[in-house]
Protein backbone atom coordinates (compact mmCIF):
# COMPACT_ATOMS: atom_id res chain seq x y z
CA UNK A 1 0.00 0.00 0.00
CA UNK A 2 2.72 2.43 1.00
CA UNK A 3 4.60 1.52 -2.10
CA UNK A 4 1.51 2.12 -4.25
CA UNK A 5 0.89 5.62 -2.86
CA UNK A 6 4.31 6.79 -3.98
CA UNK A 7 4.53 8.77 -7.17
CA UNK A 8 6.21 6.67 -9.80
CA UNK A 9 7.64 7.47 -13.13
CA UNK A 10 5.92 5.66 -15.99
CA UNK A 11 7.50 2.57 -17.38
CA UNK A 12 8.59 4.10 -20.62
CA UNK A 13 9.70 2.02 -23.55
CA UNK A 14 13.13 3.26 -24.12
CA UNK A 15 13.31 1.85 -27.60
CA UNK A 16 15.62 3.85 -29.77
CA UNK A 17 16.83 3.66 -33.25
CA UNK A 18 17.50 5.19 -36.59
CA UNK A 19 18.76 6.49 -39.97
CA UNK A 20 19.30 6.26 -43.68
CA UNK A 21 18.33 7.86 -46.99
CA UNK A 22 15.31 7.43 -49.17
CA UNK A 23 15.27 7.80 -52.92
CA UNK A 24 13.31 11.03 -52.85
CA UNK A 25 14.79 12.37 -49.61
CA UNK A 26 11.37 13.49 -48.37
CA UNK A 27 10.88 14.50 -44.78
CA UNK A 28 7.60 15.05 -43.06
CA UNK A 29 5.64 14.82 -39.86
CA UNK A 30 1.96 14.22 -39.32
CA UNK A 31 1.73 15.82 -35.90
CA UNK A 32 3.47 19.07 -35.10
CA UNK A 33 5.73 18.81 -32.06
CA UNK A 34 6.92 21.57 -29.76
CA UNK A 35 10.55 22.64 -30.13
CA UNK A 36 10.62 25.45 -27.60
CA UNK A 37 13.16 25.31 -24.83
CA UNK A 38 10.68 24.49 -22.09
CA UNK A 39 7.61 22.43 -22.91
CA UNK A 40 4.68 22.47 -20.52
CA UNK A 41 3.74 19.17 -18.90
CA UNK A 42 0.55 17.66 -20.29
CA UNK A 43 -2.47 17.97 -18.05
CA UNK A 44 -3.93 14.72 -16.69
CA UNK A 45 -6.80 13.25 -18.60
CA UNK A 46 -10.12 13.01 -16.82
CA UNK A 47 -10.46 9.75 -14.93
CA UNK A 48 -13.31 7.50 -15.96
CA UNK A 49 -15.09 6.60 -12.72
CA UNK A 50 -17.94 4.56 -14.16
CA UNK A 51 -18.31 1.16 -12.49
CA UNK A 52 -18.54 -2.09 -14.36
CA UNK A 53 -21.47 -4.45 -13.89
CA UNK A 54 -19.99 -7.90 -13.41
CA UNK A 55 -16.67 -8.47 -15.12
CA UNK A 56 -13.49 -7.23 -13.48
CA UNK A 57 -11.89 -6.47 -16.85
CA UNK A 58 -13.12 -4.77 -19.99
CA UNK A 59 -11.17 -4.28 -23.22
CA UNK A 60 -12.04 -2.02 -26.13
CA UNK A 61 -10.16 -1.40 -29.37
CA UNK A 62 -11.04 1.68 -31.39
CA UNK A 63 -9.73 3.36 -34.52
CA UNK A 64 -9.63 7.11 -34.97
CA UNK A 65 -11.24 8.44 -38.14
CA UNK A 66 -9.17 9.89 -40.93
CA UNK A 67 -5.76 9.13 -42.36
CA UNK A 68 -2.65 11.11 -41.44
CA UNK A 69 0.44 11.81 -43.50
CA UNK A 70 4.14 11.58 -42.63
CA UNK A 71 6.20 12.32 -45.72
CA UNK A 72 5.21 9.75 -48.32
CA UNK A 73 3.53 7.50 -45.73
CA UNK A 74 -0.14 7.34 -44.80
CA UNK A 75 -1.33 5.95 -41.47
CA UNK A 76 -4.12 6.17 -38.94
CA UNK A 77 -4.24 5.80 -35.17
CA UNK A 78 -5.84 3.02 -33.18
CA UNK A 79 -6.27 2.72 -29.44
CA UNK A 80 -6.74 -0.24 -27.12
CA UNK A 81 -8.32 0.55 -23.78
CA UNK A 82 -8.76 -1.77 -20.84
CA UNK A 83 -10.26 -1.29 -17.40
CA UNK A 84 -9.87 -3.33 -14.23
CA UNK A 85 -12.46 -3.31 -11.45
CA UNK A 86 -12.79 -4.99 -8.08
CA UNK A 87 -15.10 -7.94 -7.50
CA UNK A 88 -17.63 -5.46 -6.13
CA UNK A 89 -17.56 -3.43 -9.33
CA UNK A 90 -15.43 -0.45 -8.32
CA UNK A 91 -13.10 0.87 -11.04
CA UNK A 92 -9.45 0.46 -10.02
CA UNK A 93 -7.40 1.24 -13.12
CA UNK A 94 -7.70 2.26 -16.77
CA UNK A 95 -5.01 1.78 -19.43
CA UNK A 96 -5.07 3.33 -22.91
CA UNK A 97 -2.53 2.45 -25.59
CA UNK A 98 -2.57 4.47 -28.82
CA UNK A 99 -0.44 3.36 -31.75
CA UNK A 100 -0.05 4.02 -35.49
CA UNK A 101 -1.22 1.65 -38.22
CA UNK A 102 0.50 2.25 -41.56
CA UNK A 103 -1.80 1.82 -44.53
CA UNK A 104 0.71 0.90 -47.26
CA UNK A 105 1.63 -2.63 -48.30
CA UNK A 106 5.43 -2.31 -48.30
CA UNK A 107 7.46 -4.81 -46.29
CA UNK A 108 8.71 -2.03 -44.02
CA UNK A 109 5.22 -0.81 -43.15
CA UNK A 110 4.00 -4.35 -42.48
CA UNK A 111 6.93 -4.96 -40.13
CA UNK A 112 6.27 -1.73 -38.25
CA UNK A 113 2.60 -2.67 -37.86
CA UNK A 114 3.68 -6.08 -36.54
CA UNK A 115 5.94 -4.29 -34.06
CA UNK A 116 3.06 -2.30 -32.62
CA UNK A 117 0.73 -5.28 -32.45
CA UNK A 118 3.36 -7.04 -30.37
CA UNK A 119 3.94 -3.88 -28.33
CA UNK A 120 0.27 -3.71 -27.34
CA UNK A 121 0.18 -7.43 -26.55
CA UNK A 122 3.32 -7.26 -24.40
CA UNK A 123 2.13 -4.19 -22.53
CA UNK A 124 -1.23 -5.76 -21.72
CA UNK A 125 0.43 -8.97 -20.59
CA UNK A 126 2.69 -6.97 -18.30
CA UNK A 127 -0.25 -5.09 -16.80
CA UNK A 128 -2.01 -8.40 -16.16
CA UNK A 129 0.84 -10.50 -14.78
CA UNK A 130 3.54 -8.26 -13.32
CA UNK A 131 3.00 -7.95 -9.55
CA UNK A 132 4.70 -4.54 -9.70
CA UNK A 133 2.51 -3.14 -12.49
CA UNK A 134 0.24 -0.15 -11.99
CA UNK A 135 -2.76 -2.48 -12.37
CA UNK A 136 -1.61 -4.85 -9.63
CA UNK A 137 -1.08 -2.03 -7.15
CA UNK A 138 -4.33 -0.33 -8.11
CA UNK A 139 -6.36 -3.51 -7.65
CA UNK A 140 -4.69 -4.22 -4.32
CA UNK A 141 -5.22 -0.71 -3.00
CA UNK A 142 -8.81 -0.33 -4.23
CA UNK A 143 -9.80 -3.74 -2.84
CA UNK A 144 -8.25 -3.02 0.55
CA UNK A 145 -9.89 0.40 0.73
CA UNK A 146 -13.21 -1.02 -0.43
CA UNK A 147 -13.15 -3.77 2.20
CA UNK A 148 -12.14 -1.31 4.91
CA UNK A 149 -14.96 1.09 4.09
CA UNK A 150 -17.47 -1.72 3.79
CA UNK A 151 -16.56 -2.98 7.25
CA UNK A 152 -16.65 0.49 8.78
CA UNK A 153 -19.56 2.12 6.99
CA UNK A 154 -21.40 -0.56 5.07
CA UNK A 155 -20.81 1.26 1.79
CA UNK A 156 -18.15 1.79 -0.87
CA UNK A 157 -19.13 5.16 -2.31
CA UNK A 158 -16.44 7.51 -0.99
CA UNK A 159 -12.83 6.79 -1.91
CA UNK A 160 -9.81 8.78 -0.82
CA UNK A 161 -8.36 9.03 -4.34
CA UNK A 162 -9.45 8.51 -7.97
CA UNK A 163 -8.71 5.29 -9.87
CA UNK A 164 -5.24 4.86 -11.34
CA UNK A 165 -4.57 5.34 -15.03
CA UNK A 166 -1.85 5.02 -17.66
CA UNK A 167 -2.32 6.62 -21.06
CA UNK A 168 -0.01 6.37 -24.09
CA UNK A 169 -0.65 8.71 -27.04
CA UNK A 170 1.17 9.17 -30.34
CA UNK A 171 2.83 12.58 -30.22
CA UNK A 172 4.17 12.52 -33.76
CA UNK A 173 5.25 10.40 -36.72
CA UNK A 174 8.22 11.71 -38.72
CA UNK A 175 9.66 10.65 -42.07
CA UNK A 176 13.34 11.54 -42.46
CA UNK A 177 15.54 10.07 -45.16
CA UNK A 178 15.22 6.30 -44.91
CA UNK A 179 13.72 6.50 -41.43
CA UNK A 180 10.28 6.44 -39.87
CA UNK A 181 10.14 7.71 -36.30
CA UNK A 182 7.20 7.28 -33.93
CA UNK A 183 7.14 9.42 -30.81
CA UNK A 184 4.98 8.47 -27.81
CA UNK A 185 3.90 10.53 -24.83
CA UNK A 186 2.50 8.92 -21.70
CA UNK A 187 0.83 9.93 -18.47
CA UNK A 188 0.71 7.80 -15.34
CA UNK A 189 -1.44 8.53 -12.29
CA UNK A 190 -1.12 6.45 -9.12
CA UNK A 191 -2.43 8.84 -6.52
CA UNK A 192 -1.32 12.21 -5.19
CA UNK A 193 -1.86 15.70 -6.56
CA UNK A 194 -0.77 14.83 -10.09
CA UNK A 195 0.59 12.03 -12.22
CA UNK A 196 3.86 11.85 -14.10
CA UNK A 197 4.48 12.29 -17.84
CA UNK A 198 6.76 10.06 -19.87
CA UNK A 199 8.16 9.85 -23.39
CA UNK A 200 9.73 7.33 -25.73
CA UNK A 201 10.72 7.22 -29.38
CA UNK A 202 10.87 4.31 -31.84
CA UNK A 203 12.87 4.56 -35.05
CA UNK A 204 12.57 2.15 -37.98
CA UNK A 205 14.24 1.55 -41.32
CA UNK A 206 11.66 2.34 -44.01
CA UNK A 207 12.61 -0.54 -46.29
CA UNK A 208 12.97 -3.35 -43.77
CA UNK A 209 10.91 -2.14 -40.82
CA UNK A 210 13.85 -3.01 -38.58
CA UNK A 211 14.13 -1.00 -35.39
CA UNK A 212 17.30 1.08 -35.19
CA UNK A 213 19.20 2.81 -32.42
CA UNK A 214 20.09 6.48 -32.50
CA UNK A 215 23.65 5.59 -31.56
CA UNK A 216 24.01 3.54 -34.75
CA UNK A 217 22.96 6.48 -36.92
CA UNK A 218 25.06 9.38 -35.67
CA UNK A 219 28.74 10.00 -36.41
CA UNK A 220 29.62 10.96 -32.84
CA UNK A 221 30.89 8.91 -29.93
CA UNK A 222 28.80 8.84 -26.77
CA UNK A 223 31.22 11.25 -25.07
CA UNK A 224 31.10 13.64 -28.02
CA UNK A 225 27.31 13.58 -28.06
CA UNK A 226 27.10 14.16 -24.32
CA UNK A 227 29.39 17.18 -24.62
CA UNK A 228 27.42 18.65 -27.52
CA UNK A 229 24.02 18.23 -25.87
CA UNK A 230 25.23 19.23 -22.40
CA UNK A 231 26.66 22.50 -23.72
CA UNK A 232 23.29 23.31 -25.30
CA UNK A 233 21.47 22.73 -22.02
CA UNK A 234 24.03 24.69 -20.00
CA UNK A 235 23.56 27.62 -22.36
CA UNK A 236 19.81 27.52 -21.72
CA UNK A 237 20.32 27.44 -17.95
CA UNK A 238 22.92 30.23 -18.00
CA UNK A 239 20.67 32.49 -20.08
CA UNK A 240 17.66 31.97 -17.82
CA UNK A 241 16.61 35.25 -16.21
CA UNK A 242 13.44 34.09 -14.49
CA UNK A 243 14.84 31.58 -12.02
CA UNK A 244 13.11 28.70 -13.75
CA UNK A 245 15.78 26.11 -12.94
CA UNK A 246 17.00 24.51 -9.73
CA UNK A 247 20.15 26.00 -8.22
CA UNK A 248 22.07 22.79 -8.90
CA UNK A 249 20.85 22.45 -12.51
CA UNK A 250 24.32 22.99 -13.98
CA UNK A 251 25.81 20.45 -11.58
CA UNK A 252 23.15 17.91 -12.56
CA UNK A 253 23.81 18.46 -16.27
CA UNK A 254 27.58 18.15 -15.85
CA UNK A 255 27.11 14.79 -14.13
CA UNK A 256 24.65 13.48 -16.73
CA UNK A 257 26.11 11.08 -19.32
CA UNK A 258 23.03 9.44 -20.89
CA UNK A 259 21.50 12.23 -22.97
CA UNK A 260 21.10 9.77 -25.86
CA UNK A 261 18.35 7.97 -23.94
CA UNK A 262 16.06 11.02 -23.87
CA UNK A 263 15.22 12.17 -27.37
CA UNK A 264 12.72 12.21 -30.21
CA UNK A 265 12.84 13.18 -33.88
CA UNK A 266 11.24 16.15 -35.63
CA UNK A 267 11.54 17.64 -39.12
CA UNK A 268 14.24 20.02 -37.88
CA UNK A 269 16.46 17.54 -36.07
CA UNK A 270 16.78 15.49 -32.89
CA UNK A 271 15.28 16.98 -29.75
CA UNK A 272 16.98 16.01 -26.50
CA UNK A 273 15.18 16.69 -23.23
CA UNK A 274 15.44 16.55 -19.47
CA UNK A 275 12.51 15.22 -17.47
CA UNK A 276 10.33 17.08 -14.93
CA UNK A 277 12.08 17.51 -11.57
CA UNK A 278 15.48 16.79 -13.15
CA UNK A 279 16.72 20.38 -13.50
CA UNK A 280 13.47 22.33 -13.04
CA UNK A 281 10.15 22.06 -11.16
CA UNK A 282 7.33 19.82 -12.35
CA UNK A 283 5.32 22.79 -13.62
CA UNK A 284 8.16 23.72 -16.00
CA UNK A 285 7.69 20.45 -17.84
CA UNK A 286 10.41 19.17 -20.15
CA UNK A 287 13.44 21.29 -20.98
CA UNK A 288 14.46 20.70 -24.61
CA UNK A 289 17.29 21.48 -27.00
CA UNK A 290 17.40 20.72 -30.73
CA UNK A 291 20.45 19.36 -32.56
CA UNK A 292 20.13 19.63 -36.38
CA UNK A 293 20.50 16.36 -38.29
CA UNK A 294 23.55 17.73 -40.11
CA UNK A 295 25.48 18.14 -36.86
CA UNK A 296 24.81 14.50 -36.01
CA UNK A 297 25.70 13.15 -39.44
CA UNK A 298 22.12 12.10 -40.11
Amino acid sequence: MKKFMCLTLTAALLLTGCNGKSADGNTGTAVQTESSTVQETSAPAETNQETTEAATEETQTSGEKGSLQAGEYTYHLEKEEKTWSTEKGQLACTVKLEYPVFEGDSDGEKKINDFYEEWVSDMMENYENDPDSIVSYAMQYRTEEENSQTAAEGETEAFTMPPSEEDFTVGGVVSHGNLISVYHESYTYEGGTHGMPGRNNHIFDKETGKELTLASLINLSNDELNTMVRDKFLEVVENDTEGGFFEDAAETLNAKNNFIEYYYLTDEGVIFYTTPYEIAPYAAGYTEVTIPYEELGM
